[in-house]
């Protein structure tokens, strides 16, 4: 595994495991001792990465309130507060959302639907229109300035 901190590719697996099980690593070159998680965006947690994301993922799915989910996993013994789940958010979402829509590149279904709208953002007119195909899934965005507007 490359260090996280000088990006050497000399380090060393040591033999013992983090509280949550990770392996552990020693860099030769800066002397550093680092885990898996070092240098990610779950680097510091203080769960599992597994916990992390399961919560994450019930927050956007189940549209659970903040507090609820911090009671929820109260019950089976997991204390985190809600702030803590908003700013897991902020760090995962942009990955889950980029790893779904990997995962869906390529099969966009046969018939798609578009919704469109004119807005003023600010100011200015924009259109902005929306595809999404017959599974629901986004297939694009777009936001483009309209500098006269919609015509009536």
């Amino acid at each position: 595994m490359r260090c996280p901190y000088c990006q050497s590719v000399s380090t060393t697996e040591r033999s013992d495991r983090t509280v949550h099980g990770y392996c552990r690593f020693r860099c030769r070159e800066c002397r550093r001792g680092f885990n898996e998680r070092a240098g990610s965006v779950l680097d510091r947690l203080q769960l599992p990465s597994d916990v992390v994301f399961l919560i994450v993922l019930w927050w956007l799915r189940l549209k659970l309130s903040l507090r609820d989910l911090a009671e929820i996993l109260l019950l089976r013994g997991l204390v985190f507060s809600h702030e803590a789940v908003r700013d897991w958010e902020a760090k995962l979402a942009p990955l889950l959302t980029e790893a779904l829509r990997q995962r869906c590149k390529g099969k966009i279904g046969r018939s798609w639907y578009v919704d469109e709208t004119y807005l003023k953002v600010t100011g200015q007119w924009q259109y902005l229109y929306r595809a999404i195909d017959s599974d629901g899934n986004l297939v694009d965005v777009n936001r483009a300035e309209f500098p006269g507007g919609p015509v009536s």
